[in-house]
């Protein structure tokens, strides 16, 4: 059997995510599969808030694995690559590492943008059915994901999905007392916040995104085929170029290891960066939703044109000034499950590189890639660099 072995994951499980039936689906599904498919595994069932960040933070031997598999949610999924973002390798390991996902979260925004770009019909069964087909064949492929870097007053981030604040924001989380209703619990707490619509003081500011010669690449390739460290160091041997002097050879690694790659870099020319003004506005809001992927839930695209690869922040926000009646609202998020919210004449939206968020009032969450995080200012940059996710068979 360990001659036969075709690979292994790293599985992290979170029993509480969703309705509750992630060790379930393991045991009865996933495990079953993985071994007639002789992928071996090692399991994390997580017992809290941190536990899958402390155990990647810390682990010496990630590099064996071929990825990693995460029965939950898109919050493990944030958790996770934050608890890489933690170490001095994370920048190898980011592109290097394949995240699978089988959804056992209510929200799933990660796994249905994949799933969506090759056909996937966006209903629970169907989403399930082709993530644990993907997750446990031995012919799996993966490609990349844009990553983003994300700075509040006191931390900072590795972000792939969504920043809100407002509307959404709060449905988001007000709903999460009702997370054994799955997808529902979002369309009953959009009804209650409609017809109690609260404005939000903000001041928003954002720099429109431009290509800047940098075109994003897919990069396909099999998840079995090699390791994780065996990618690392074919990457390492790629890129480095020659050094006469050996102390460059190790400020170069080192770079290469430890630091974003900015898109709006310093590098860019004078001409281009004399016209990127940034916009300020400072108003009344409803919602401010900036997504970098398609989907945010399987209920319909929220930025039908985002690709994974592309490292562009699709902005978009409603002003209080701008709507007429709490109909208005109502419209905006029944919309959504039809791809028509975008289209709303009250909806603001624009392509942006970068944007901050100071939020000037009280009682509002700000929440990123579904997660609260505790600032009144963030700011959310798009990179070059990305991380690379279990998306198809061969």
């Amino acid at each position: 059997m360990e001659e036969q072995c075709r690979g292994s994951l790293l599985v992290f499980i979170n029993p509480h995510s969703g309705r509750g039936k992630s060790l379930e689906t393991f045991a009865h599904t996933v495990a079953p599969k993985l071994d007639r498919s002789l992928i071996r595994y090692e399991v994390v069932v997580t017992t809290g808030p941190n536990h899958a960040r402390n155990v990647l933070m810390t682990k010496t031997d990630l590099g064996k694995f071929n990825g990693i598999l995460i029965l939950s949610g898109d919050g493990l999924v944030f958790e996770a690559l934050n608890g890489v973002l933690c170490r001095e390798d994370a920048f190898s390991i980011f592109p290097n590492l394949p995240i699978g996902i089988v959804p056992s979260g209510s929200g799933n925004g990660l796994l249905c943008s994949v799933l969506s770009k090759y056909g996937t019909k966006m209903n629970e069964k169907s989403v399930m059915d082709r993530a644990l087909e993907i997750a446990t064949s031995p012919t799996a492929r993966a490609e990349s994901v844009a990553l983003y870097s994300v700075k509040t007053e006191t931390a900072t981030y590795a972000a792939f999905l969504s920043i809100g604040w407002g509307l959404m924001a709060d449905i988001d989380i007000e709903s999460e007392k009702w997370r054994k209703l799955g997808g529902h619990r979002f369309t009953l707490m959009g009804f209650i916040r409609s017809c109690n619509l609260r404005s939000y003081k903000g001041r928003l500011t954002y720099r429109p995104y431009k290509a800047r010669d940098y075109t994003p690449s897919s990069n396909v390739f099999s998840i079995y085929d090699k390791t994780t460290q065996q990618r690392i160091d074919d990457s390492t041997s790629i890129t480095i170029p020659s050094f006469a002097d050996s102390e460059d050879e190790e400020k170069h690694l080192k770079n290469q290891k430890t630091t974003w790659t900015l898109h709006d870099s310093e590098d860019t020319t004078s001409s281009e960066s004399e016209s990127d003004e940034e916009v300020v506005i400072e108003d009344d809001f409803i919602n401010m939703y900036a997504v970098t992927l398609s989907h945010i839930a399987a209920d319909g695209p929220f930025a039908p044109s985002a690709k994974l690869e592309d490292n562009r922040i699709h902005l978009s926000y409603i002003l209080w000034k701008d709507i007429g009646t709490r109909v208005d609202i109502a419209k905006y998020l029944l919309a959504i499950e039809h791809e028509t919210h975008l289209d709303l004449p009250f909806v603001k939206r624009v392509e942006v590189s970068s944007m901050k968020l100071e939020v000037l009032s009280d009682g509002s969450y700000v929440v990123l890639d579904g997660e609260v995080v505790e600032t009144k200012s963030i700011q959310v940059s798009s990179t070059r660099n990305n991380i690379c996710v279990f998306s198809s068979t061969a």
